[in-house]
């Protein structure tokens, strides 16, 4: 019983990790674009996401979390409108962020 409750919160600890990270270009496949255009895109997106987070957010959203969800909601959309896909594997999702 101890070893099950032991993994559900390595579990639970590891799923809430990403939540604290930071989407970055990482996160979104280059497609047809050049490299120096998707950076300069993924620089642009990043610019529009800080100044998205670093409005006055009240209430619940006032917490990291709802920070960084902020981020990532702005930064994602910003380069979806630009016509980058994310990557769809998890795991090439997350091998920009060393976990």
């Amino acid at each position: 019983m101890t070893r099950q409750a032991l993994i559900l919160v390595c579990v639970l600890t590891a799923a809430g990790c990403g939540r604290w990270a930071a989407l970055d270009s990482d996160a979104f496949a280059r497609g047809q674009a050049s490299q120096e255009r998707f950076t300069m895109d993924a620089a642009a997106c990043k610019e529009a996401a800080e100044n998205a987070r670093s409005y006055g957010i009240a209430g619940m959203a006032a917490d990291n979390v709802g920070k960084h969800d902020v981020f990532n909601r702005t930064y994602a959309a910003c380069m979806k409108t630009r016509g980058y896909a994310p990557h769809t594997s998890l795991t090439t999702l997350w091998e920009g962020y060393d976990l």
